[in-house]
């Protein structure tokens, strides 16, 4: 006759196994914070050895708290070629989620619907013990509303270069610097910049970052070259091709995959070879090996951007100072 099943493990029974504290085997199996990673290790694997179960309810119950955070990421009406970036951001998110008591949920939101009513009613709908939001604005009103609401939040992006909130950021000027550099170091003399909208702050970070190139390389900047649009591939894709109609770049800085997609896209129906002109793009993936274009990225994996979210949101939710939770990385140039 089979045995009846054994009851779960215990966070004591661990402790007492590994000759730690409940406390410390209570951190390590919840997010590691202060601990040493040998140890978390350790608990870790002891835990899964003993056949601990997390009872998510109980943790409700005791702490009051929902255990669910909430991913609310723009998303645009691109229907050619999808978003290459949210994907990475969730994956990374959910890896460094992984071993604690946290759930992600993710509500894809229109990138327009920025407003803080609409991010009221989602949270009135979705409670969650903390936040993370991205396509930021300068002192945008939704950080004013998560900060009265006292609710901890992480934005990729920040509001301003003086900002006091969490956020993780790339370094937009760098980004489109180090790219619309790597142009005029081939010889391009007419780059044109390709880029979403001016109300988001990374936007007009780049302009500042393409601005600041073209000045160190003695070129005029010309207004005409600065196209901003939405991010859709096919919208792209007719700006650019009217744009050509008045104006000759002889390269393009691209905000990402998809402004670059629908630049090559316009290029093309004006009758233009893509291969005569350079291209660069801030990028989260490896594409530039597989186009055959003359081509630079400004790369920074979107699985570490989210990696990197979700650490600064548990750290928040530990109770660590907003001041010591604003990062700033610089992204790697790769030439194809």
């Amino acid at each position: 006759m089979d045995s009846l099943p054994t009851k779960p493990a215990t966070l004591k029974q661990i402790a007492a196994r590994l000759g730690l504290s409940v406390t410390t085997v209570a951190r390590s199996l919840r997010d590691g914070h202060k601990i040493s990673p040998q140890t978390v290790a350790r608990v870790r694997a002891t835990a899964q050895q003993l056949g601990y179960v997390r009872n998510r309810d109980g943790l409700r119950l005791r702490t009051g708290r929902t255990m669910t955070l909430l991913a609310l990421l723009g998303s645009s009406d691109d229907a050619e070629v999808g978003d290459p970036g949210t994907s990475g951001l969730l994956s990374g998110m959910q890896s460094r989620l992984a071993g604690t008591d946290y759930i992600l949920h993710s509500l894809p939101i229109h990138i327009d619907d920025r407003s803080p009513a609409r991010l009221a009613a989602i949270l009135r709908d979705n409670p969650a013990d903390g936040v993370i939001i991205d396509h930021i604005e300068p002192d945008d009103p939704r950080v004013a509303l998560l900060e009265r609401l006292n609710l901890p939040f992480v934005t990729f992006g920040r509001t301003g270069p003086d900002a006091t909130h969490p956020y993780f950021e790339i370094d937009n000027i760098h980004a489109a610097h180090q790219g619309t550099a790597s142009l005029l170091a081939r010889g391009y003399r007419r780059p044109m910049l390709v880029e979403a909208s001016p109300a988001l702050n990374f936007a007009s970070e780049r302009l500042t970052g393409y601005r600041n190139a073209l000045a160190e390389a003695d070129i005029p900047f010309d207004p005409a070259l600065v196209l901003h649009c939405p991010t859709d591939a096919a919208a792209i894709r007719r700006a650019v091709a009217a744009s050509l109609a008045d104006t000759t770049p002889d390269s393009f800085v691209c905000s990402n995959e998809i402004f670059l997609f629908g630049t090559l896209a316009g290029l093309r129906d004006t009758g233009l070879s893509p291969a005569t002109r350079g291209f660069t793009l801030r990028a989260a993936t490896n594409l530039g090996a597989y186009l055959g274009l003359p081509l630079t990225t400004s790369f920074y994996a979107r699985h570490s951007v989210g990696h990197a979210l979700a650490d600064l949101l548990l750290r928040r939710l530990a109770g660590e100072d907003p001041l010591d939770l604003r990062r700033v990385v610089q992204t790697e140039l790769r030439s194809y």
